[in-house]
């Protein structure tokens, strides 16, 4: 006789991206994955979760440095959590690619439901000298080295005798006039005066100067028409300060080592330039066959799919989500932990035969910080300013922080800051090499067929033999000797290794990392060019 015993595989969610639509997705769906009526996997290139409603906390000292992260472990469980890059998505097999960063070995993933919530990335093309000259605060990794530049420039400010100089690095350029852009330049504002005072007796206090470069009329466009006195206020009240220039309708034209150049020809001496806009779409959704809008989103109906597709689903600024009146959601985090809450319902209600339930969220409120605990804010219509607004600002950063310890922690250290002032401890963490030299001795494989080529390598002792699969059986196609290179097909052409490359004997090659090998290509390019007389 049949146990009747249900051997079926609950379907499988992979969600794609671990912010805030994957946290939010994850807490709608914890229950039925602990009751294994569905299996949740999260993949993205970093373990934790960034929270950047804190991050000006965290670059003027306020906070530590890590009170801002999340482990995703811990967020996503039960669920399961894979720590590596997407690379490709095929919708019509139902397969996600991913490479994990050691050496870009590929894994593939499939899956019943997926959700798209990648985000968005820095558009470094804007201007000239962006990629090169300026920090971006979209990624974690930005926010900890200005965090550390700020200090450095104080620190070289106090003991530099050149009075252009010391003006130059006590310089601070933040373009745009948006929510992060305005809460970096009114934290600056309180933090440069206040530990220069305190700590710094080599520099002129009235030689610190921040300037706020925004595109718009007014700054804070996403309060627009909305909340014009609201705008109005935080415009006089940045004003006030002379350590704060706000230049409007202005817009960065170029950046340089020791130059912002604006738009009309005005050049500002400065070592610092944070930028705070120019954000475009995540490159592995470009190739992907969905519609999207003038902005790059990805376009879905009002249930949070993906129109056209019962099993695709997107949230977050990769996604334009329509609200009651038919405008997308905001970018902005409120926004994407109810839709992440909506699309985890959803796909409990599509597994059940159930009618899906609409996108109903108008949102809750806005608040921004603009420093010496003075904030605006603006709650289910009511409308505050001062100190108020930045209690009801702190009070919704630590609503939201993912972690209940790092609620603590964030607490404790604003609860310390007046009697111990801000860390001023520089950790100038550099990042990995973009050239390196490396060891592999006889048999080992030094890239390998089929895996995403993130460098490209240049034999500096010894010998490698260049090995292709035919039919299972890994055949010799040559020796390759001193001087001479492999690799850079996949990482020119941004495809997988085409090639195993192995070592014979001991062997030392050097290692150039794409962004290296792509920039020395042009230049080099650019010096053949000029030589022939181009």
């Amino acid at each position: 006789m049949s146990s009747g015993t249900n051997t079926a595989k609950p379907p499988h969610i992979l969600c794609l991206g671990g912010g805030y639509v994957a946290i939010y997705l994850a807490k709608a769906l914890r229950s039925a994955v602990k009751a294994g009526r569905v299996r949740l996997t999260v993949v993205d290139q970093d373990n934790f979760q960034c929270f950047h409603g804190l991050i000006p906390d965290m670059i003027t000292g306020k906070i530590q440095p890590t009170d801002t992260l999340s482990p995703a472990r811990r967020l996503f469980a039960p669920g399961d959590f894979v720590n590596a890059e997407v690379e490709t998505i095929e919708i019509d097999t139902k397969q996600v690619v991913v490479s994990r960063f050691l050496d870009g070995k590929r894994l593939t993933l499939t899956y019943d439901h997926l959700v798209l919530a990648l985000g968005s990335t820095e558009n470094l093309g804007r201007f000239p000298g962006l990629a090169e000259h300026s920090f971006r605060l979209k990624a974690y990794s930005g926010c900890l080295a200005v965090r550390n530049h700020f200090i450095s420039m104080l620190e070289l400010a106090d003991m530099e005798r050149d009075p252009e100089e010391r003006r130059r690095l006590l310089t601070f350029v933040v373009v745009g006039g948006n929510y992060a852009g305005v809460e970096v330049a009114g934290e600056l504002r309180e933090f440069l005066p206040y530990v220069a005072k305190r700590h710094f007796p080599n520099i002129p206090i009235p030689e610190i100067k921040v300037v706020l470069v925004c595109s718009t009329e007014h700054i804070l466009p996403e309060l627009g028409s909305r909340l014009p006195k609201l705008v109005a206020h935080a415009e006089a009240v940045l004003a006030k300060d002379p350590s704060l220039e706000v230049l409007y309708q202005t817009r960065l034209a170029s950046a340089t080592p020791e130059e912002a150049i604006l738009g009309n020809g005005r050049r500002i001496a400065t070592r610092t330039i944070v930028s705070c806009t120019g954000m475009s779409t995540i490159p592995v959704l470009e190739s992907v066959p969905i519609a999207k809008n003038p902005h790059g989103r990805l376009i879905c109906d009002r249930f949070a799919r993906i129109e056209g597709h019962t099993h695709l689903w997107a949230g977050g600024d990769c996604a334009a989500v329509p609200t009651a009146d038919g405008s997308p959601a905001p970018a902005l985090a409120i926004w994407a932990m109810t839709v992440g809450t909506l699309i985890g319902k959803n796909i409990l209600r599509h597994e059940a035969g159930k009618d899906l339930a609409p996108y109903r969220f108008n949102g809750l409120g806005d608040a921004c910080v603009l420093g010496h605990r003075k904030a605006i804010s603006h709650l289910k219509g009511i409308s505050l300013t001062g100190i108020p607004a930045w209690l009801v600002w702190r009070f919704f950063m630590i609503l939201y922080l993912p972690s209940p310890e790092k609620k603590v922690r964030v607490v404790w250290n604003w609860l310390m800051a007046p009697f111990f002032g801000r860390d001023l401890v520089n950790l100038r963490v550099h990042q990995p090499l973009d050239l390196a030299p490396l060891i592999f001795e006889d048999g080992q494989d030094i890239i390998r067929e089929g895996d995403v080529g993130n460098s490209l390598f240049i034999v500096q002792e010894g010998e490698v033999e260049v090995l292709k699969n035919e039919n299972g059986t890994l055949k010799s196609l040559t020796t390759l000797g001193r001087g001479r290179h492999f690799g850079e097909i996949a990482v020119f052409q941004k495809c997988a290794r085409t090639a195993t490359v192995r070592a014979k004997g001991h062997v030392k090659v050097l290692q150039i990392r794409r962004e290296a090998a792509t920039a020395l290509s042009e230049s080099m390019s650019s010096i053949g060019a000029a030589l022939k007389g181009d």
